[in-house]
């Protein structure tokens, strides 16, 4: 029974991390602002981490138990794979940071860098500290390895999400009133998220059963603030439009795709760079009229999204 509770939580942490990288791939292609690029990217690199540092020592756990693998061997194989995760864990970090700069339309490139490496060395400094001129080493570090670097990535990933809350709080007064409240509660929502995920750490090492449950809250964490987004995602950002369309080869996608009438000024609309609610006032339609048009045009084209739609049209 626990085997197969383990099993479904794996298979909704699966579907939660493809379901959350499809959305921040969908903010790519409908907005494609460097934020979005940064969000993807933290994404992917989250949730890469996520897999190689919690599912792996477990799965790879049950392979060498089953196969009768000594405890010794089973113990060291488990505690390294973990390792491997962590450069993925670093350059989400960075992209975390990146992320506070490009939310607020900052500068980031040489300015996020320097926040990560500064925080990055301190760490560093302070733990080489500890382990080599601290004598004797703390009992507590002796007898508890794992929990002692998960605390010390935890703390890293703390100062860096208050990096990113920093950021967001204080170049958030230069955005326009309808947008500040939305990314405020963005940043918001993140630290929540890693609340969820500092909550749930004091028991990563109790009953199987908890543990389990846990994982879960790990991986649904990241998805709040980036529903929150998808749903507030047009009051920030402008969509993509077309930047040099040329009329002969729209009046060529619609001879060639038999496009509608109607299909023809979604088409119009979408290019001028609007999102689905403002072609849906523009049009006096439903939003879900629009969706439904956008869908049956990319189906008659054999496209995903606007961003392909744009480059069709564009000279």
């Amino acid at each position: 029974m626990l085997s197969l509770t383990f099993i479904v939580v794996f298979v909704f942490c699966a579907a939660i991390a493809a379901a959350s990288i499809l959305v921040g791939h969908q903010f790519i292609t409908t907005y494609n602002t460097e934020f979005n690029r940064n969000y993807f990217y933290y994404l992917v690199t989250f949730f890469s981490f996520a897999f190689y540092g919690i599912w792996a020592p477990i799965i790879m756990r049950v392979i060498l138990t089953s196969i009768e693998v000594d405890a010794y061997s089973v113990k060291t194989v488990t505690n390294f794979l973990p390792v491997l995760g962590v450069p993925f864990l670093l350059i989400s970090w960075y992209m975390l940071v990146k992320m506070g700069f490009s939310l607020v339309g900052e500068k980031s490139k040489v300015k996020a860098f320097r926040n990560y490496a500064y925080f990055l060395a301190i760490v560093i400094a302070v733990v080489t500290v500890i382990y080599f001129l601290v004598d004797p080493i703390p009992a507590f570090i002796l007898e508890h390895p794992i929990k002692t670097e998960m605390a010390i990535f935890l703390g890293l990933e703390i100062g860096y999400m208050l990096i990113f809350a920093g950021i967001v709080r204080h170049f958030s007064k230069s955005q326009k009133q309808s947008n500040k409240k939305i990314v405020i509660r963005f940043g918001f929502l993140m630290l929540l998220a890693l609340a969820l995920r500092v909550a749930v750490l004091p028991f990563a090492f109790t009953n199987p059963w908890v543990v389990a449950l846990l994982i879960l809250v790990y991986f649904i964490s990241n998805f709040i603030p980036l529903f929150y987004l998808k749903l507030n995602a047009q009051f920030v950002f402008t969509p993509s439009k077309a930047q040099n369309p040329k009329k002969d080869r729209k009046e060529y996608i619609y001879r060639k795709f038999e496009i509608s009438k109607r299909e023809r000024e979604i088409i119009e609309q979408i290019c001028l760079g609007k999102t689905n609610q403002q072609i849906a006032d523009a049009l006096f339609i439903s939003l879900q009229t629009v969706k439904d048009h956008t869908h049956r045009i990319y189906s008659k084209i054999g496209i995903s999204n606007r961003m392909k739609l744009m480059q069709m049209v564009n000279g």
